[in-house]
């Protein structure tokens, strides 16, 4: 299991160190400027092995006059395709049991509703 689901780490480091790159700075200057002992954690950011601490993030954000967030990239995910419903198929049940996110669930339910009071959807019995 990844530390971080939602964040593509080798597209955060490559973007990293473009960012890095772009505003003229390398390796070294950023070690100095973060005062680490070494420049193996740089490296290991820049290959997407690891992400930066908050606090090097947020310092680096300032340096480059950037956001901390415009450092990571996320990951690219697809709903699982078994999960699709469409209002012709949807029934209250199949929306509880779907094993798509929380989130996913209510936008379903919203549609369901909206199709149902536009007689979309006929009502069945549970």
């Amino acid at each position: 299991m990844e530390i971080y689901e939602n964040i593509d780490m080798e597209r955060s480091g490559e973007k990293m160190k473009s960012l890095v790159t772009q505003a003229g700075y390398d390796v070294k200057s950023i070690q100095k400027y973060l005062h680490l002992s070494c420049p193996q954690p740089v490296y290991r950011w820049f290959k997407g092995k690891v992400l930066p601490t908050v606090d090097h993030l947020f310092m680096m954000s300032k340096l480059l006059g950037v956001h901390m967030e415009d450092f990571l990239v996320a990951k690219e995910i697809a709903p699982p395709k078994e999960e699709v419903l469409t209002c012709r198929n949807l029934t209250l049940k199949r929306i509880e049991n779907s094993k798509a996110s929380a989130e996913s669930r209510m936008l379903l339910y919203c549609r369901f509703i909206k199709a149902r009071t536009a007689g979309a959807i006929m009502p069945t019995k549970l």
